[in-house]
């Protein structure tokens, strides 16, 4: 009973986890880019997964050989986060940028209609293993924040370790993939033509406050 209550610990704080400012960032610019609740699921899944794949590559250099990581691997890994959250803003405002628009002007009878259009670069393609380079990177600088709250009791059980990896690995999986589905929503909705303009806004604070918080986040590391 004991150990089922830990594993489902594990598995709420990896809930809580994924919303990690830094983490949220990244993975709205994905999202803003392609606003759709089907493909927010996607980022967010493949972000998680990212995520898994390095706290448990990582956490398994600790559990089988008690490497010691060193403070300064997550001091460096963080601030490489603060330059993947600049790049990824940057890379979002970079193709605001290039988005054309033009009016397409129609007359029916003796009206003339104008429909704005938006016309994106080919380079807005988000490749598929994106979000989960981010998220691995991600998981690189918070593993020892996740084995920190791991009991000692599961650190002398291997398998209970693991368990342990792996139902904080699905709490996050899940909760960035339910956040993608909520902002899909959002950006979907905010890109309808009537709302055009508020669109481009929300782009625009989005990438920027990406762009803050990479600032921030590098000094607060340095």
């Amino acid at each position: 009973m004991e150990k089922s209550l830990i594993l489902a610990t594990g598995f709420i704080l990896g809930l809580r986890h994924a919303l990690d400012p830094d983490h949220i960032t990244a993975v709205t610019q994905f999202i803003s880019l392609q606003p759709n609740p089907r493909k927010g699921i996607g980022f967010g899944l493949r972000w998680g997964l990212g995520h898994a794949i390095t706290v448990l590559a990582v956490g398994s250099l600790i559990i089988l050989t008690n490497v010691k990581i060193s403070l300064r691997f997550e001091k460096w890994a963080e601030i490489l986060v603060g330059f993947t959250l600049i790049g990824l803003a940057l890379w979002r405002l970079k193709l605001l940028y290039q988005m054309k628009r033009h009016t397409h002007l129609h007359q029916h009878d003796s009206e003339i209609h104008s429909h704005p259009h938006s016309h994106l670069d080919s380079s807005e393609h988000v490749h598929s293993h994106a979000p989960t380079l981010v998220g691995m990177l991600h998981g690189a600088a918070g593993t020892l924040a996740v084995f920190v709250l791991i009991p000692l009791s599961f650190l002398s059980s291997k398998f209970l370790a693991y368990a342990y990896i792996l139902t904080f690995g699905l709490g996050c999986m899940l909760s960035m993939g339910l956040y993608g589905l909520v902002m899909g929503h959002f950006y979907r909705k905010a890109q309808a033509v009537s709302l055009q303009k508020l669109f481009t806004y929300i782009v625009i604070i989005t990438a920027f406050s990406g762009l803050a918080l990479g600032v921030f986040w590098i000094g607060r590391n340095l």
